[in-house]
């Protein structure tokens, strides 16, 4: 009992070695940010929903402390709101990082800063960007191994999917147009991980030449109508959504007469995995190829 003891202290002692040796690591996050991590984070408060995912993924579960009230999950503090921040109780958590998202979250990163708490911002837009953030938070926790096997899986089931969607001929792609019905219909366009998933998959994104904040803009009804999509992808937010989604596009006198509309070609994909960039828009580039040989 007395050996086991000792060996057990001895491999503590060397993990706080390998750690101290590691640290501390510089990046550079997406918002283009320095930040230098000084020693492992063993508190976390995701105010990124999407970083949760990175996090889970490469087994960092029990590191999280803290998320927002918009996160799948539950398991840790809920800290309110995605902007503005609760920074009172963010400083009651004691984190040793905060994740962050771009956009309108981003003045939190020097509110954060001011208060003495290190703050990353994980804001991909593509699937590489993508990778680099699990790198990214694979690094930061202390292992980039465990982001490079994260990675290498990821990127092998990409590349079965898009070696089966290159030899689909341009001429018989399906255009496709994503979004929900409305007087403004928010979409993906250049620039956006969603108009690139689509293309990978075999489709064409009929507003993938426009382009606007983080590849996202607002088109109207008549847009839609003039391009006459093959495809219609709708996004639904809670469980058992898929149907309700589907009739808003059935169901709006505007598109009655779109040729996904009357073909059936109109197919509900998950609303929060399509607006986050993490590992399950791998997931949503394998579901969306397999819409797309339904046509």
């Amino acid at each position: 009992m007395k050996r086991f003891v000792v060996l057990s202290l001895i491999s503590v002692l060397f993990v706080m070695a390998v750690f101290a040796s590691y640290y501390p690591v510089t990046l550079v996050d997406d918002a283009g940010n320095v930040v230098t991590i000084q020693s492992t984070p063993m508190r976390v408060i995701d105010a990124a929903p999407s970083v949760t995912d990175f996090m889970l993924k490469l087994g960092y579960a029990d590191r999280i402390v803290g998320v927002t009230q918009y996160d799948a999950y539950t398991k840790a503090q809920n800290i309110g709101l995605l902007y503005p921040l609760d920074l009172e109780k963010i400083i009651s958590l004691k984190p040793d990082i905060v994740f962050l998202f771009g956009g309108f979250q981003l003045p939190q990163y020097a509110s954060l800063k001011k208060l003495g708490v290190t703050s990353f911002v994980l804001n991909a837009n593509s699937l590489n960007g993508v990778y680099r953030d699990v790198m990214d938070v694979a690094t930061i926790m202390g292992d980039p191994q465990r982001g490079e096997m994260l990675v290498n899986k990821l990127q092998s089931v990409e590349s079965k999917i898009e070696n089966a969607a290159y030899t689909i001929p341009l001429d018989k792609r399906p255009t496709v147009f994503y979004g929900t019905p409305g007087k403004e219909i928010w979409t993906a366009g250049m620039g956006s991980f969603l108009n690139e998933i689509i293309s990978l998959a075999g489709g064409v994104n009929i507003t993938g030449n426009y382009a606007g904040p983080n590849g996202w803009l607002p088109v109207s009804p008549e847009f839609v109508v003039a391009q006459n999509p093959d495809i219609i992808l709708v996004p639904y937010y809670v469980s058992g959504g898929e149907k309700a989604a589907i009739e808003q596009f059935d169901t709006y006198p505007p598109f009655a007469d779109l040729k996904a509309v009357k073909m059936g070609h109109v197919y509900a994909i998950n609303g929060n995995i399509a607006s986050q960039p993490n590992t399950q828009l791998i997931d949503l580039l394998q579901e969306i190829y397999d819409i797309f040989q339904k046509w």
